[in-house]
């Protein structure tokens, strides 16, 4: 339950190569003013260390990190919610891990903050908060409170629905028997497209509307009712789950009918369930042999809406092997198979034709971009080598192109958008417009970035940096600064012309984002000013 608190120890590497092969460049040139507006360890993290201070054994325990911030933009960009949390660990004896664990909303720029709620947890019981999670307008967000008894074990789970303007619209007691990760709950989920949330209680599924302030619920057919997951077709009008382990079925929001799908003696839901067109739906069945009950497969289902029974579409031999996503065109499933010395993505079709992306002799994980490229990454070997810094390589490529991005500490995907860290630069590439910008920082260690939606402001880790100047969309450029004190301001000098040249330093953290390449020419980017 700790990993979402894991801090990234980020450190330098040097001589870090980046290779393009074709992608374009924008032939825009000018320059892009960025000021750090706030820095959210002066005023957030001085209240969650002085709640820490007061709730904290101090005299068995010690402070284990500093602040941890995770920021959650509102779909407009124009608030934040910020998770903050410390770890206690115990100076001698019996193994006691603790946190503190702190829910804040503020705008934009770091300015108007209010604590919402707070938690202290320990192994011998407690309270945690799970991240925030926005609906789809931004008008509201939710969060949940688990109650912990001895080993983490979850007492009770309470979901509080508050307005933007933090006025608490719904307060809703869990089914506390349904597990997940924190920061992916099966238990609860918003619409995709409304201001509707979905939220599971003993036997029922709870519907609520908050702009036309009513709920309604569907009790769940059957005497031993468990259900062990559950996600919103991507138009809203279904919701899938599965039911004791044994039972796949929809509910028709419209009707407000049940339809039992598949039933088997084990059958399951990946993360990824519902293809982009929602006429789609993935799960698999868990199958053991009479001779051999180590011997363990997973057929993987497809279930269309213009067809009776579902297909099969793949046999895994593995449960290392796994469905990871669909690809936007609804016919398509980035899967991954993996075996005692190699790792493979594949392409696989919902008639069954596989095709093979990437091999690689290490442990490799995938995504597909909102456009239909594949980010595949994988661990840098030499994270495993002292002094263990971690950095991974990153591979982005479609039928014929390939971008290869090396030793690269941290990366996330926002949007169309690939950011990541590497040779002390915050990197940022457009996968549509193929422009990039670079942010050069002094050294420093941080261990979350986020751009807001609006793409006003950007997160690294307490500081919040605004761009002053923005054009229709923020363009990928190159430029320099020195450190990031409140009172400096950076400038980053666009400079993307066809045939430039684009030069690099060295460091490391950074997001994700995607691009398309159409054998324009080549820009290579290599370490060193």
């Amino acid at each position: 339950m700790f990993n979402k608190h894991i801090t990234l120890m980020l450190m330098f590497i040097t001589l870090i190569c980046i290779s393009f092969q074709p992608v374009s460049a924008s032939a825009s040139q000018g320059l892009i003013n960025v000021s750090v507006v706030s820095d959210l360890n002066q005023t957030v993290g001085k209240d969650v260390m002085n709640l820490v201070n007061t709730v904290v054994d101090t005299d068995h325990l010690n402070i284990g990190n500093k602040p941890i911030f995770d920021i959650i933009w509102s779909p407009d960009g124009k608030h934040m919610l910020i998770e903050v949390l410390v770890n206690a660990y115990p100076k001698e004896g019996e193994f006691h891990l603790g946190s503190v664990d702190v829910l804040y909303a503020a705008n934009a720029n770091g300015s108007g903050i209010k604590r919402i709620a707070w938690a202290e947890l320990n192994s011998s019981g407690g309270k945690t908060i799970t991240p925030p999670v926005w609906s789809h307008s931004g008008n509201y967000f939710a969060y949940v409170e688990l109650v912990k008894g001895r080993m983490y074990k979850t007492k009770s789970a309470n979901l509080s629905v508050l307005s933007n303007n933090l006025s608490l619209i719904q307060k809703v007691e869990l089914d506390p028997k349904i597990g997940g990760l924190e920061s992916d709950l099966p238990n609860f989920q918003w619409s995709p497209t409304e201001n509707k949330f979905a939220a599971l209680v003993p036997g029922k599924i709870l519907i609520y509307n908050l702009d036309e302030k009513n709920n309604f619920s569907f009790s769940i057919p059957g005497d031993n009712v468990e259900i062990d997951d559950m996600e919103w077709a991507l138009d809203g009008k279904k919701i899938a789950f599965s039911n004791n382990n044994h039972d796949i079925i929809t509910l028709d929001l419209e009707s407000g009918k049940f339809n039992q799908i598949y039933s088997a003696e084990h059958v399951g839901m990946y993360g990824e369930k519902w293809s982009p067109d929602s006429k789609k739906l993935i799960f698999y069945e868990i199958k053991t042999s009479e001779k051999d009950d180590d011997n363990v497969s997973y057929d993987v289902y497809v279930i269309d809406k213009n067809v009776e029974k579902p297909i099969k579409i793949v046999t895994f031999n593995s449960g290392s092997s796994r469905v990871i996503q669909w690809y936007p065109d609804s016919e398509r499933i980035l899967i991954r198979e993996s075996s005692d010395d190699s790792c493979t993505l594949y392409s696989l079709s919902t008639t069954g034709e596989m095709k093979k992306l990437i091999e690689k002799n290490i442990d490799i994980d995938g995504m597909v971009t909102p456009n239909g490229y594949i980010l595949a990454t994988s661990l840098n070997s030499s994270s495993r080598i002292s002094p263990y810094i971690r950095t991974y390589d990153l591979f982005l490529f479609n039928e014929s192109k390939v971008l290869t991005i090396e030793n690269v500490s941290y990366y996330t995907l926002e949007g169309t958008d690939l950011l990541f860290f590497k040779d002390n630069k915050i990197s940022i590439l457009n996968t549509s417009t193929h422009d990039m910008w670079d942010m050069p920082l002094s050294p420093m260690d941080f261990s979350e970035l986020s751009l807001a939606p609006s793409e006003q402001f950007i997160a690294v880790d307490s500081l919040i940096l605004e761009f002053q100047e923005q054009a229709s969309r923020i363009k990928l450029v190159s430029g320099s600064c020195t450190n990031l004190s409140s009172s400096e301001r950076m400038i980053i000098k666009k400079d993307t012309n066809e045939n430039s040249r684009v030069n690099v330093t060295k460091k490391i953290p950074g997001v994700s984002g995607f691009f398309r390449f159409f054998g324009l020419p080549i820009i290579n980017v290599s370490a060193g000013v």
